[in-house]
């Protein structure tokens, strides 16, 4: 077979990864290290020397997926055989495939061997996607694995990290790349960096550090995890958060024993009709004797009316730039002193886990879920603590224009 030749010329960090023969590698970079180039073309490099394999590259996110989907599709010239666009696959002359998947819908990427994956962001990565979902897919290929992120804190792939450090795992390699390990950035720049940004965001997206917590909003989450989910009890009171599903949000519903201030009861559903969503409260508010907080912004306004209407005792919460910030604040303070417990919740540990902050240039806080996540589950428990901790008093901040923001990732 004539010998196939790609152009591409790594850096010396670049090549530490390239040169490992672990089976499975970790790589903690800081921001603009090159991990997606890297990657690229090594994901490119086994499809080519495993002929009629299956490759896939799975981002946390759709769109994160597209990235690297256009990245490969030139880092692969010359060797693409069909660029089928709808499917995000690549074919190449060997008879290999790439393809590009999404992690937020992890049960769709059960039921097939995979040879070799790059995962994208793995910090941002439910653990169920790779343990449930992605980890079956190479055994009966003994196939091979990357992950590849900057850090956020110590959760999953902090886990995942430190297996490669352990002897014990003789499969698994564990690297650490700083920002200033990529040649090409200018030292100058990242000097800037670490005078203008917070110590622990500096240490977390630019040393590639794992910190105990992530440089992030909430704190002491773990801690937190405790006990189970509760029947109603005798002489204990009981508050709902809703945050109300809009689009493709989901609609949560979290209840909470204000004697306690323990999580009972947890309610997570999209793509279901208003009517039904006020069944689904309804019931639990008479279940739980409880008072609603919820949403009341925007869409949420009507759907309160409604909600009264029904019988159920519930106030509105209207989020501005200003109020959102009080709500969050004061869910950071519970968890941090840890006033607050709660049953494992896998979508609410992984959503308090990645919710984040940014200073704007005026020097206010904007906070948020990163483009393409959820906080619905950050929001519905922000919203029941809140009202536990008014007394039942309904809050509406200074008349301030909403604010979204979005996390511009790293492109």
């Amino acid at each position: 077979m004539q010998k196939i030749t790609i152009k591409y010329d790594p850096h010396p960090a670049q090549l530490q990864l390239h040169n490992s023969k672990a089976r499975f590698r970790v790589c903690s970079t800081g921001r603009r290290w090159g991990k997606t180039l890297a990657c690229s073309y090594e994901i490119v490099k086994n499809a080519l020397e495993k002929p009629g394999s299956l490759n896939w590259w799975v981002a946390p996110v759709y769109n994160q997926s597209i990235i690297a989907y256009r990245l490969l599709s030139n880092a692969a010239q010359g060797v693409i055989s069909q660029d089928l666009r709808s499917l995000r696959r690549l074919e190449l002359k060997t008879g290999s495939a790439i393809e590009f998947k999404s992690a937020d819908n992890y049960n769709a990427l059960r039921g097939v061997g995979i040879d070799m994956l790059v995962i994208d962001e793995a910090a941002l990565v439910n653990r169920e996607a790779w343990e449930s979902a992605l980890r079956p897919t190479l055994s009966d290929t003994k196939g091979k694995a990357v992950f590849i992120s900057t850090p956020k804190g110590r959760n999953f792939f902090f886990e995942l990290f430190a297996r490669g450090q352990d002897s014990g795992y003789p499969e698994w390699e564990s690297f650490t790349f700083p920002t200033s390990a990529n040649p090409y950035i200018d030292p100058l720049e990242i000097e800037e960096a670490k005078k203008t940004l917070p110590d622990n965001v500096f240490r977390q997206e630019y040393l590639a550090e794992f910190l105990e917590d992530s440089a992030g909003v909430f704190r002491n989450i773990k801690n937190c995890i405790q006990g189970d989910f509760e029947e109603p009890q005798v002489n204990h009171s009981y508050v709902i958060g809703w945050d109300v599903a809009k689009h493709e949000d989901f609609s949560v519903m979290v209840v909470l024993d204000t004697v306690i201030n323990h999580v009972v009861a947890f309610d997570r559903f999209n793509q279901v009709d208003y009517t039904l969503q006020i069944e689904r409260l309804k019931s639990l508010a008479k279940k739980y004797n409880a008072t609603v907080l919820m949403d009341s912004t925007g869409v949420g306004d009507p759907i309160l009316e409604q909600v009264i209407k029904n019988g159920i005792n519930a106030e509105g919460f209207q989020f501005t730039n200003t109020s959102k910030q009080q709500l969050i604040e004061h869910l950071s303070v519970q968890l941090e002193q840890q006033n607050i417990t709660f049953p494992y919740i896998p979508e609410l540990v992984y959503e308090l886990e990645l919710f984040q902050y940014e200073m704007t240039r005026a020097g206010n806080v904007r906070y948020s879920a990163p483009q393409g996540y959820h906080d619905d589950c950050v929001i519905a428990l922000a919203l029941a603590c809140w009202k536990v901790d008014t007394a039942f008093s309904p809050f509406v901040a200074a008349d301030v224009e909403p604010v979204d923001y979005f996390d511009k990732g790293e492109f």
